[in-house]
């Protein structure tokens, strides 16, 4: 906690838009659990305050990402301010706008009721472009980076990687009807839901169909890879501590690709009108074997370390520069 409070205070002072980004989103997510506890009104089956809330929580970790992510940038600082700055606006107008249309007591996400309805929804839509383009941006930076050490290279580039393929399920969200035809033919295609109308059944507190395919799912866990894959990285530096930095970023690899795999099942089941609450058998099945391939990726990389001899030993704790300081060596 102090350490998170330390490295606010640094960015406050370096990148001002990204500290203005997280304390407006805290502000209107306490704005958000006083609704809940104040307000009974439900909005599409769900209490009115939720989205809010959500929204408000997911930007808040969202700036506080980004001020972290950029202290392993060297170059291109001033580019950066001025991503966070249109990323900022992006938030504010989207957080706003959502707020907006709860105390309205009408949904802002996929109504089109009345006019004002409709462009409330496109200039939500609009508003979180760049602070969808901000991700792509850092993740261009970072490939340019050639000072990071190989693991941490490899788990932020993986984790932003995977966070814009999280970005392809909001896209197919707002996509014109004609082609939602396309991509799911013979299924009702209502905004996130695939084979139901929206609002139908769902889980608590996410709101996730339980009766039907839902986009959100795999738009929720690919945005959130970059916060998975630098811990995911985390964890293996400690847990095989001996392993060469060249095994280490191997498996590094294999959880990317196993999680990207995952990602695109959670795609797949969406539009086949299945929940992911109730996977079928072809779901599970493929799973299974997404896992089983990952485990043998992680046995034979194990196996490989074991058997080589003069193996290329990691410098020590290279997670105290994925964590702490900026580190060396090749990306």
């Amino acid at each position: 906690m102090v350490r998170v409070k330390e490295l606010f205070r640094k960015h406050w002072r370096s990148n001002r838009p990204l500290g203005l980004l997280v304390v407006f989103s805290l502000a209107c997510l306490v704005v958000s659990i006083v609704g809940l506890a104040v307000d009974p009104r439900l909005i599409g089956g769900e209490h009115a305050w939720i989205k809010p809330c959500k929204f408000s929580i997911s930007l808040a970790v969202y700036g506080l990402t980004m001020m972290w992510l950029s202290r392993f940038l060297t170059a291109d600082q001033k580019l950066f301010r001025r991503i966070t700055v249109a990323a900022l606006t992006g938030s504010v107008i989207e957080l706003s706008a959502i707020i907006l249309q709860v105390a309205r007591g009408t949904a802002s996400h996929f109504n089109s009721a009345t006019p004002f309805d409709q462009t409330v929804f496109w200039i939500v839509i609009a508003a979180i472009m760049p602070v969808s383009f901000a991700i792509v941006a850092i993740y261009i930076m970072l490939l340019r980076e050639r000072s990071l050490p190989a693991v941490v290279g490899a788990a932020l580039r993986w984790g932003l990687f995977l966070t814009i393929v999280g970005l392809i399920p909001g896209v197919l969200m707002i996509l014109p009807d004609r082609l939602q035809d396309v991509i799911a033919p013979y299924r009702q295609f209502d905004g996130h839901t695939v084979g139901y109308h929206q609002g139908g059944p769902g889980l608590p507190w996410l709101g996730w169909s339980t009766v039907a395919g839902d986009l959100r799912v795999a738009h929720f866990v690919g945005l959130h890879a970059i916060q998975v894959l630098p811990v995911v990285a985390y964890l293996i530096s400690r847990s095989f501590p001996n392993l060469s930095s060249e095994g280490q970023r191997s498996l590094v690899w294999n959880f990317g690709f196993t999680y990207l795999c995952f990602v695109g099942l959670l795609i797949w089941q969406a539009l086949a009108g299945e929940s992911a609450a109730a996977p079928g058998a072809r779901t599970v099945l493929a799973g299974m074997t997404v896992a089983a391939v990952s485990v043998l990726w992680t046995i034979s990389v194990l196996a490989a370390e074991r058997s080589g001899v003069g193996q290329e030993r990691p410098a020590p704790a290279w997670s105290r520069a994925l964590f702490r300081t900026r580190g060396g060596g090749a990306g």
